[in-house]
């Protein structure tokens, strides 16, 4: 029997901390054999289901993570909104990652363009700012969420 593991444990096998209580609900961890799949998605064209770039964005290895928030930009739906939220509060970077922008190489910078691309919507979240100012952005997606949002078909 598979058990699903609550937000709180699955974050902190990931190495992540979040401020906020999460949207989404509670995942099984992303199989290990599957981060290959998602790095190579955007190269190989696959097209990884929803529910498994839902657990990437969660996974333990930093760029399965930025990469599972890109994916879901072009590929995800209403159910990816809360997931990408709680995303939002990703504080890693990968380290070496040579990008044309600096905040490429962090998940909270997809996580914001793939709501801004799903929804419509931007709040002004902006990936390196300070957390205090990043968190009340993250706190008006909440509120937008929690109350009736409305996305792109």
């Amino acid at each position: 029997m598979k058990k699903v593991i609550g937000f709180p444990l699955l974050f902190a096998l990931a190495g992540l901390t979040f401020g906020f209580e999460p949207l989404g609900k509670p995942l099984l961890p992303l199989p290990a054999q599957e981060y290959q799949r998602i790095f190579n998605a955007p190269s190989s064209k696959d097209r990884v289901p929803i529910k498994l770039l839902h657990q990437g964005l969660f996974a333990g290895q930093t760029t399965v993570r930025a990469r599972s928030a890109l994916l879901l930009g072009d590929r995800g739906n209403r159910s990816s909104v809360p997931y990408l939220i709680d995303a939002l509060s990703d504080q890693s970077m990968h380290v070496g990652a040579n990008y044309p922008e600096a905040g490429m190489a962090t998940t909270r910078y997809w996580a914001n363009e793939s709501l801004k691309k799903l929804t419509e919507q931007d709040f002004g979240f902006i990936w390196n700012d300070p957390k205090e100012k990043r968190n009340q952005a993250i706190q008006q997606w909440i509120n937008w969420y929690q109350n009736g949002s409305k996305t792109k078909p």
